[in-house]
């Protein structure tokens, strides 16, 4: 029996020592409940506000859209959204807490224990959805891919492959993104000596938020455009092999121009060494008489201005007596200078050659680098030479005046629109105009969508009087318009717009036009980004899809100029002859 004595505490090790004073717990640790502190570090670092939006953006971004995509662009176009959606849920839930904290309402923080378990648990449910939706998305897309009759790559390579992108992007965004937190933390630190800490935190965040845009747009998007505009332009102005100008007296750098073969740039040299010939014309003229059109092109490296680049071409087509023909069509091209021939072609034949076209380059950087930079020139060019054939064709008596017709494709439709105040101008101004793929920018689109008549979509409105036609496919066009809209219902470039990241557009919430997905929704920032990379493959399919529109020109242009004797029959076979141009 224990007497209640004193007796000596028997020799231990200090580590048993250590060990009789520390509860069992925490001696043999259930490494089941509690992981290894650095993964309980990580998996209590993320907001759970943040991850749920990432989350569910990234659901969004593999919706349906109007185009298919490859897993390299969905990756970058999933990754983006779930990025955003996590800076959104994070921000939310700092200024939440800020304000909270103001207040002295901070809420009570959970155990670390229920903590952790519940981030396990919504993790665990998000990757379920994540996994749910890619699945569902397979079958979504399905409708697109066989409607183009495209082969859809393998559900493993799309979505391993769009997994793959969006961490080697969610790695580089990370390593970029912290270098500004760290000087974030450093300027609130510092600024918190002086200030109340919220209200240095709010200022370290808008001025190094300030100064990173600053550097980002000054060191990284200038430059590089400037690099790149120096690197297109002296790619452009290189001429390639052992191609000569052409030798006809009735073109732009031939032997009666005053323009050198060495600025018109590679897509002028095209323009002005393409085209039909007499013999060709002559066959499809319903009398068999053909004379050869006139073609002027200026380059943009014959001098910056855009009104002494439309003098220039002025003079050239009085020098080839432009104004004596029976009709005047002004083009004007995309950012490289380039001009669709369905465009042209059609009005040579539909004209027996007696028509002349004319041109001005306004940029050396494809459509996408040039809206970013030229839309400005773009638009004066537009201006200049429209307004400047215009002007002369009206000093001219009545009965001498030739057809002015104008016409223009993406950008170059943009820039076209500047001419003219509004609809009823273009009508007035006009005998026939073509525009093709008109972005949201061309303001004469706009016009039309605002003032449509009640029951007509925002895919093809219609707006008062027959003059004015906007379609969606070839049969759409009928009638005698005076002016025509192509424009597809699954051309990303037509229907992207800064305001789809915010507000659900028409086209989607009005009856789907049916070449758009039935399946496909607006949501807030991923319908945004998802259109942004259906621009990138907008031109990757067959004619008649996307931003290619074959030669529904040639239909356009018949509706409007009604042709003597051109029946069904020589149309259908002067299409045949078209769709074997290159584009």
């Amino acid at each position: 029996m224990p007497d209640g004595g004193d007796h000596p505490e028997p020799d231990r090790s200090p580590a048993d020592r250590d060990a009789a004073v520390v509860p069992d717990a925490a001696v043999v640790p259930d490494v089941a409940v509690i992981p290894d502190a650095a993964v309980v570090r990580l998996l209590r670092r993320p907001r759970l506000l943040g991850v749920g939006l990432a989350a569910l953006f990234f659901v969004q971004s593999l919706r349906p859209t109007l185009l298919p995509r490859d897993w390299l662009f969905q990756g970058v176009v999933s990754e983006l959204a779930l990025t955003l959606g996590y800076v959104v849920g994070a921000t939310l839930t700092w200024c939440v807490e800020a304000a909270l904290g103001r207040l002295g309402r901070r809420p009570r923080a959970l155990a670390p224990a229920a903590d952790l378990r519940l981030r396990l648990g919504l993790g665990l449910l998000l990757a379920v959805l994540v996994g749910w939706a890619s699945r569902d998305a397979v079958h979504d897309h399905r409708w697109t891919w066989e409607r183009l009759d495209h082969e859809p790559s393998s559900a493993w390579l799309l979505y391993g492959g769009t997994l793959l992108v969006a961490l080697l992007v969610c790695a580089a965004l990370l390593a970029l993104a912290w270098p500004v937190r760290w000087l974030r933390r450093r300027t609130a630190r510092a600024g918190s000596r002086v200030l109340p800490r919220w209200i240095a935190a709010v200022l370290s965040t808008v001025l190094v938020l300030w100064l990173a845009v600053t550097a980002l747009n000054t060191w990284v998007y200038q430059r590089t455009l400037d690099a790149l505009n120096e690197a297109f332009t002296v790619s452009d102005l290189e001429i390639d092999g052992d191609v000569e100008p052409p030798t006809s007296r009735l073109r732009s750098t031939g032997p009666a121009s005053q323009v050198a073969w060495e600025e018109v740039g590679d897509e002028g040299r095209l323009f002005l060494r393409r085209g039909p010939t007499v013999e060709q014309i002559a066959a499809f003229a319903p009398g068999g008489e053909a004379v050869e059109p006139i073609r002027v092109y200026v380059g943009r490296a014959t001098t910056d201005d855009p009104q002494e680049r439309a003098d220039l071409a002025l003079d050239e087509l009085e020098r080839f007596g432009a104004f004596d023909r029976e009709a005047v069509l002004v083009v004007v091209p995309t950012g490289t200078g380039w001009v669709n021939e369905q465009l042209v072609q059609p009005v040579e034949h539909l004209y027996a050659g007696d028509v002349a076209t004319v041109s001005l380059q306004y940029s050396h950087l494809p459509s996408p680098l040039a809206f970013l930079t030229e839309e400005e020139a773009a638009q004066e060019t537009g201006r200049a030479l429209i307004g400047a054939v215009d002007a002369r064709i009206a000093e001219l008596p009545a009965d001498r005046r030739p057809d002015l017709l104008v016409a223009g494709e993406s950008l170059g439709s943009f820039g076209a629109s500047a001419a003219f105040d509004d609809l009823d101008d273009l009508v007035a101004e006009t005998t026939a105009s073509l525009w093709v793929g008109p972005p949201e920018t061309v303001h004469l689109r706009r016009e039309a969508e605002a003032e449509r008549q009640t029951g007509s979509t925002q895919v093809k409105p219609v707006v008062g009087g027959e003059e004015v036609l906007f379609a969606n496919r070839d049969s759409d066009i009928v009638g005698h318009p005076r002016a025509v809209f192509l424009q597809h219902a699954d051309d990303p470039i037509v229907w992207w717009d800064w305001q789809t990241a915010v507000t659900e557009p028409d086209w989607l919430s009005e009856p789907l036009d049916p070449a758009v997905n039935p399946a496909m929704e607006w949501a807030p920032v991923s319908t945004f980004l998802n259109l942004a990379v259906d621009m990138a493959v907008s031109t990757a399919f067959d004619e008649d899809f996307g931003h290619k529109y074959g030669t529904q020109p040639l239909t356009a242009w018949v509706a409007m100029l009604q042709p003597a004797s051109w029946d069904e029959d020589r149309v259908a076979e002067l299409r045949q002859r078209l769709a074997r141009l290159p584009r």
